[in-house]
């Protein structure tokens, strides 16, 4: 054994090997299987990957140490939203856009991208070292996936539980696209309220709203306030005259509407705020030449819309506030109420702004025509199969999460206005009578259709509803393929906790309704890994780190004009921050996959947030270096048995210790505590083997025992450092712990 361990020659050499060996013990009755949550082809891997991969590889080699036929499905994600926007900020600094390209140009740029970054992505999981068979790579826009999304809309479709609706979407008017809530963040920041007289119809009186977005008040269709409020019971009924517009809006009387917040009077927008549209829903408003009325006819709920898809203002507001951005329409609604002597105060108040995560532009919320799933029938299968604990959620208390999400689900909306995905496979005549089916031969047969004119559906599917199926798209459905009849359901699913509801939930519910099985039993839910700020990792914010930066090793600066560079190929670079240049280890330090892993593993707490320390990771790569020292010296001595058999009482207490240690990781590793696992064999290695064991049997002179015992915590050791473990098995034992 060479003197000082090199990681990054060991990890290599494994990394060719493992790469093009598939592991499986075929002729086990017992299986294991887990799919990999698809990574976005959008560039390179990042720390939460890396987590959570090292973890879904510690799983795979176990379980196959436990003689189960382990098998890891790998493949990756086109994620729609984010890799066209990748590729259009890539188009724009030569000043090109997609619609200069048109539709089919453009999809060959993406698939350009996608090439480019899956082949980055697939080298990345090949030198964490991860036992995936890369034969059976999978992607969800391939001809397989693609199938299977096709078969999954034109059921729900042909069962009544996919239809299209003239619905309130959250829409990014700079993606011009409808976006899921996972895709809008919050952000909390100091706004302000303005107070705003509203005239009663026929009085010289007023009543006062407060609002936070007075550029909607074109699209106010009644003014609610509690029926409970002393203050208005007299105006229950009345109608107030909208400045500007003319439009005659009631005053109605809801529970739903806080006597204590701003006047007690809230102004009721239905096509631009979620609130108000369940609001406006609920007492049908529409309007009729001028006057807004309320109905118990459902049919009749007509929402204003005032914005375009740009947030630019219609034609449904006044001609002066016309053709302008929606904070010029706020600027100017101020000044004319002021000037009309409408405004009566500002006052500072706290908001929360919605932005697209993406663009980070604000959301609006919007109507238009999209495509929804019935959600209610397929959530309550999910809940059922959740609450009889066929799917059980590791730590549990995450299942109030699930829950919390499921018990108020809403239908999906499913339809996305880009280019890049699959396209909806739904088809329109001249009169906008709608065809679904699996393409346009299908659907003139299936319609039995004369020669009419059809056109397919301009939108594509959001990522989310191919992932959903991917537990079993990935494996063959909707073919009865090998892996599907062997591998599902899956054994095991890890996952962060922000997407329980966005995809793990929605797993569960398209699983039971296609296979009327469930995707997977146990659901490993991890924490999110922080920035050395507690930060969220994204690249928009320019704080990602890539794990293989930390195997190899990088310098401050190298780091900060790395992330620039990334910054600036995503079209982020007015993002570029330095100032965590300082937060990052001075000089180039390599510290190898191990390391890493083992530092992850010790990470691994039923936390929420998880901040990465590199203190950890120098403190495992030094435990390597333990390991590694620690074959060496042992490799001095003769061979002169294979297995352990104690021949004195330090011997007995070693192995005693060593059981224990086994079991107690065994529990762990079970309990998916692998935070508690790694301490121990931390603990155990360097403290009683190296530190007493290894001390006494020099002093003794009784070193047979040493080599066997070595061989027996390499294997237990394995999952947590596959690398080293490898290496030194095959160097001092001449044969491989895994294959």
């Amino acid at each position: 054994m060479d003197k000082q361990y090199n990681p990054i020659e060991v990890e290599e050499k494994w990394v060719k090997i493992w790469s093009k060996r598939k592991v499986s013990n075929k002729e086990s009755k017992e299986s294991f299987s887990q799919v990999i949550p698809p990574p976005n082809v959008t560039g390179t891997l990042h720390m939460g990957h890396s987590f959570q991969y090292s973890i879904m590889d510690f799983y795979t080699r176990f379980n196959h140490m436990q003689g189960k036929d382990s098998y890891w499905q790998v493949g990756s994600d086109h994620a729609g939203i984010a890799t066209q926007m990748v590729v259009e900020n890539n188009l724009s600094k030569n000043n090109i856009t997609r619609k200069d390209l048109g539709r089919e140009k453009f999809i060959k740029e993406v698939w350009s991208w996608k090439d480019y970054s899956e082949k980055n992505i697939t080298a990345q999981i090949k030198r964490l070292g991860c036992t995936v068979d890369w034969d059976k790579y999978r992607f969800t826009l391939d001809d397989g996936c693609n199938d299977a999304v096709i078969k999954a809309f034109v059921e729900l479709y042909r069962k009544d539980k996919v239809y299209r609706g003239y619905r309130l979407v959250n829409w990014d008017p700079s993606l011009k696209t409808a976006v899921s809530d996972l895709e809008v963040i919050r952000q909390e920041k100091d706004g302000i309220i303005w107070h705003i007289k509203y005239p009663i119809e026929d009085s010289q009186d007023f009543v006062i709203v407060a609002t936070t977005r007075p550029e909607t008040m074109f699209g106010d269709m009644a003014v609610a306030v509690n029926p409970e409020d002393k203050r208005y019971k007299d105006l229950i009924g009345k109608k107030i005259i909208l400045p500007f517009v003319g439009r005659k809006i009631p005053i109605i009387a809801d529970k739903y509407v806080d006597m204590d917040f701003g006047t007690g009077c809230l102004k009721i927008t239905p096509a631009h705020d979620f609130n108000d549209y369940e609001i406006g829903k609920k007492y049908c408003l529409h309007e009729i030449n001028g006057e807004v009325f309320t109905s118990k006819d459902a049919d009749k709920f007509q929402p204003i819309n005032i914005f375009n898809e740009d947030a630019w203002s219609n034609k449904n507001v006044p001609k002066p506030f016309q053709n302008l951005d929606r904070f010029k329409v706020r600027k100017l609604v101020l000044e004319k109420l002021n000037e009309k002597e409408l405004l009566l105060k500002e006052e500072k108040h706290p908001i929360s702004v919605p932005r697209g995560e993406r663009s980070n532009i604000v959301i609006e919320p919007r109507l238009s025509n999209q495509w929804y799933v019935k959600t209610s029938e397929m959530a309550k299968k999910a809940n059922d199969a959740v609450n009889n604990g066929e799917v059980k959620f590791h730590p549990n208390n995450w299942i109030k999460t699930y829950f919390n999400w499921m018990d108020n689900i809403e239908d999906w909306c499913i339809s996305r206005q880009i280019w890049w995905g699959h396209r909806i496979p739904a088809w329109y005549d001249n009169e906008n009578n709608i065809y679904v089916g699996f393409d346009e031969t299908e659907v003139r047969e299936y319609y039995d259709l004369d020669n009419r004119k059809l056109s397919q559906d301009e939108d594509v599917l959001d990522t989310w509803f191919s992932s959903s199926l991917w537990p079993f798209s990935s494996l063959g459905w909707p073919n009865d393929s090998e892996d599907l009849k062997k591998h599902f359901p899956t054994s095991l699913l890890v996952t962060g906790f922000d997407i329980i509801f966005f995809w793990v939930a929605r797993m569960i519910m398209m699983s039971i309704e296609f296979t009327n099985k469930i995707p997977f039993k146990d659901v490993y839910v991890t924490g999110l890994i922080r920035d050395e700020n507690g930060q969220k990792m994204s690249k928009s914010k320019g704080n990602i780190i890539d794990p293989l930066d930390l195997v190899y090793g990088i310098s401050q600066d190298e780091l900060v004009d790395k992330r620039t560079a990334n910054l600036m190929q995503e079209g982020l670079a007015e993002k570029i921050e330095k100032k965590t240049r300082n937060q990052f280890p001075k000089g180039i330090e390599s510290y190898g996959t191990d390391a890493l892993r083992m530092a992850f593993f010790s990470m691994a707490t039923h936390t929420k947030d998880i901040s990465f320390e590199f203190g950890r990771l120098k403190g495992f790569r030094n435990f390597c270096n333990k390991i590694w020292n620690a074959a060496r010296f042992i490799d001095g001595y003769p061979i002169e048995k294979e297995t352990f058999d104690a021949e004195n009482d330090i011997d007995k207490w070693i192995y005693d210790e060593f059981q224990k240690t086994k079991e107690q990781i065994n529990k762990n590793i079970i309990e998916y505590r692998l935070d508690f696992a790694v301490n121990e064999i931390y603990e155990f290695f360097w403290s009683k083997f190296c530190d007493v064991y290894i001390e006494e049997c020099k002093n003794t002179g009784n070193t047979a025992n040493l080599r066997p015992l070595l061989n027996e915590i390499l294997h237990l050791m394995h999952p947590f450092a596959p690398f080293i473990t490898e290496e030194i098995s095959d160097l001092l034992f001449n044969k491989s712990i895994i294959s």
